[in-house]
């Protein structure tokens, strides 16, 4: 007989802290959190970009089987143009500023958004524990 401590649901948020839009949508997550019973990770550092296989999740997950449209949504409209998943890492290598935040992921649904307006957060927070 083994005992395992209970695994809490976690949603990401890649936070600006700088962005009224983003520290909105966390106050919303935290809010949430507390009624849905999940652990919320903030990452608000712009340095260093998402690793590879995070990348390459975000933008499956964002593009919901598009590879083309995920490529667009995790960057920002100002960031160079990307169609691949290795173009996107190479660009927020160079530039981790160019990722769109506040970018919410559910990586045990597999589920992305970006939350802007930050009302968003409440799609993002359905069923997270289900």
């Amino acid at each position: 007989m083994s005992f395992r401590l209970p695994r809490f649901p976690m949603l990401t948020i890649f936070h600006n802290p700088k962005s009224e839009v983003s520290s909105q949508a966390l106050k919303l997550l935290v809010q949430a959190s507390a009624k849905y019973e999940f652990k919320v990770d903030v990452i608000d550092k712009p340095t260093p970009p998402p690793t590879h296989q995070q990348v390459s999740s975000i933008v499956e997950f964002l593009g919901k089987g598009s590879v083309d449209q995920g490529c667009r949504e995790i960057l920002t409209t100002d960031a160079p143009k990307a169609s691949t998943v290795a173009e996107v890492q190479k660009i927020l290598d160079q530039n981790p500023g160019y990722m769109r935040k506040p970018l919410i992921v559910d990586w045990n649904k597999g589920k992305a958004i970006v939350a802007d307006p930050a009302t968003k957060v409440s799609e993002m927070v359905k069923n997270v524990g289900e």
